[in-house]
């Protein structure tokens, strides 16, 4: 996705993923090429679509202080990008 096309965020904690997606999947990436240097992590759909909305850091323990505690971590899919580090579901 491309850059301009984004709506950041500032956390996904008391944002309401559950009235955007029926099984919200956030995406952590490690500089993915739109915002490279940063951590990003993009809200999906449970149709393997990405949204709009992202959360931009500096570090990946900021990121996850963005991610709700009741999601589940899982690491990369070996066919995942390699710019994946891990998905929260």
């Amino acid at each position: 996705m491309k850059k301009k096309d984004s709506i950041i965020v500032e956390s996904f904690l008391d944002f309401p993923v559950r009235q955007l997606c029926t099984v919200p999947i956030i995406v952590v990436y490690k500089s993915p090429s739109d915002y490279p240097g940063k951590y990003v992590a993009r809200l999906w759909d449970v149709h393997n679509r990405p949204t709009r909305y992202a959360m931009i850091k500096n570090s990946l323990e900021d990121v996850r202080k963005g991610i709700p505690e009741t999601m589940t971590r899982l690491g990369p899919a070996a066919k995942d990008d390699p710019v994946i580090i891990e998905t929260w579901l």
